[in-house]
């Protein structure tokens, strides 16, 4: 997962138990920060098709997976103190990109991803229109857009594709 944000131009923001949080377009902005996530978002759930299948395959388990990508303004910079000083980014964007990683469970997809990174997207990349949807936090109802599977023309990512 690290591999695959790194691949795409993006960064590793944080882990929380299970779940990463990494950005793009940080810490110079970057007009290709969405389209970036979402390839970065294709190679992570190829991967983690792979892991699964050998999980699967060993010890009958597999990790599920939700990816949420919003693109927007955010605060990125150190915080904390001088000897534990880390680099994060906060903001209204992150939080609606968690709000909508949560979604992919409820959505049944693997990747969601809100309009604005929808509307930054090239047209190579095929993304169907799930509807709008109400997120705390914000007063807006936000589009919400899912990636087309690989059979309607996404590009092929991952282990077998990449060489890797």
């Amino acid at each position: 997962m690290f591999d695959a944000t790194s691949n795409h131009g993006g960064m590793l923001d944080q882990v929380i138990g299970h779940a990463l949080v990494a950005v793009s377009g940080a810490p110079l902005p970057n007009e290709l920060q969405g389209e970036q996530g979402v390839l970065a978002a294709l190679e992570m759930t190829g991967n983690l098709a792979v892991f699964n299948a050998e999980q699967s395959a060993q010890k009958g388990t597999s990790v599920p997976s939700g990816i949420g990508i919003a693109s927007g303004e955010m605060i990125a910079g150190y915080t904390g103190m001088q000897r534990s000083a880390t680099y994060t980014c906060v903001g209204d964007t992150v939080n609606l990109a968690a709000r909508i990683e949560a979604h992919a469970k409820v959505a049944g997809r693997s990747i969601l991803l809100d309009e604005t990174t929808r509307n930054g997207l090239p047209p190579t990349i095929s993304v169907e229109r799930l509807g709008a949807g109400q997120f705390k936090g914000k007063q807006q109802v936000v589009e919400i857009f899912s990636l087309r599977n690989r059979s309607s023309g996404l590009p092929e990512l991952g282990p077998a594709a990449s060489g890797g």
